[in-house]
């Protein structure tokens, strides 16, 4: 396969997963019951073993690709990723508190914002605004240990025996061990595994092993098999493997038949994720309210709210990349 073609099929699956995160994020309120409709968090449900490990294998992937295998030096790939990642959080978070201070009336879980809870917020996610930021800083740490996985892909017993142990040590929730989960970083072991996954896959392209039509019916099924059984713990881990299996082998074929899937905006998957949920939350606080909640158009509402997820972030990213601006760009992750 050509470098070209492995880049297009990763740009689909990027593009394909960041429809799957935004599933999780849409919510339109029921009158009837208070709540939002069961059958949109089913779909958000649906997706969820293999949504965010998919979302992190693929950056795990784009490292090796992009950065390890032209053998970049450490000092460089700091300072890349210090600016490309470092700088939109610092910025999305200071822009989640304005924005909580302007919306805080409109806003699910309204709090004040006061100088002890700004400086929190860059810390510590789960209780401060624009939650969803935390991936920013578990990609963060996780691209630090780059001269660490340059050391272990040198010896292929070491690279499966890390990759063995990163998986032993992702059932365990740390988190639950610590009354704050500061930068995210007790939540580490349900990522990290899947980063390096990333890795390897590229290192040895296993990924290859999976670019078979045939594979992508069979797993699919298997995954709806495994999902089923979910009550299992034992299978959550198989459950969430068989999900990316079946997301590459899907992306793959969809790159031999349409070869341009995603591409009006996969290009800005970053902010997408960054700034879709803004866009989502216009829409379920503002819009549905406003129109009073018709039952008979949530359907319309929830493709509204995916498409403003979506291509809000799209429009304003290509308003941003005509500033002159270089430190305004990269604050909204783009060169």
């Amino acid at each position: 396969m050509q470098q070209t073609s492995q880049i297009n099929w990763l740009s689909i699956l990027r593009g394909i997963t960041i429809v799957l995160v935004l599933t999780y994020h849409v919510r339109l309120l029921n009158t009837s019951t208070g709540e939002c409709y069961q059958w949109i968090l089913d779909i958000g449900q649906w997706f969820k073993p293999f949504r965010m490990p998919t979302f992190v294998m693929v950056s795990g992937a784009l490292l090796f690709y992009t950065r390890i295998s032209k053998a970049w030096s450490v000092k460089a790939l700091y300072k890349d990723k210090f600016i490309r990642i470092g700088l939109p959080l610092l910025f999305c978070t200071c822009l989640g508190n304005v924005l909580q201070i302007i919306f805080n009336g409109y806003v699910k879980t309204p709090h004040e914002v006061t100088i002890a809870s700004f400086f929190r917020s860059f810390i510590e996610y789960n209780s401060s605004p624009w939650p969803h930021r935390w991936y920013l800083m578990v990609l963060l740490i996780m691209m630090m240990l780059y001269p660490v996985y340059r050391l272990i892909l040198r010896s292929k017993i070491a690279t499966v025996a890390v990759l063995v142990l990163l998986f032993a040590l992702e059932p365990i929730d740390f988190y639950k061990l610590v009354e704050t989960n500061w930068l995210y970083f007790f939540a580490l072991n349900k990522y990290l595994p899947y980063f390096f996954l990333g890795i390897v896959l590229f290192r040895y392209r296993w990924y290859t092993l999976l670019n078979n039509a045939f594979f992508v019916p069979l797993l699919w099924c298997g995954y709806v098999l495994l999902y089923n059984c979910s009550y299992n713990d034992y299978l959550s881990l198989p459950t969430s493997v068989v999900g990316i299996s079946a997301m590459i082998s899907t992306a793959m074929l969809a790159d031999r038949y349409i070869p341009s899937l995603c591409s009006s905006y996969r290009k800005y998957i970053f902010q997408i994720y960054l700034f879709g949920i803004v866009f989502q939350a216009f829409v379920e606080l503002i819009l549905w309210k406003m129109f009073g909640c018709p039952d008979s158009y949530v359907a319309i509402f929830y493709v509204l709210n995916m498409l403003a997820g979506i291509y809000m972030p799209v429009l304003i990213s290509k308003m941003v990349e005509r500033i002159p601006n270089r430190t305004l760009r990269l604050c909204f992750g783009l060169k």
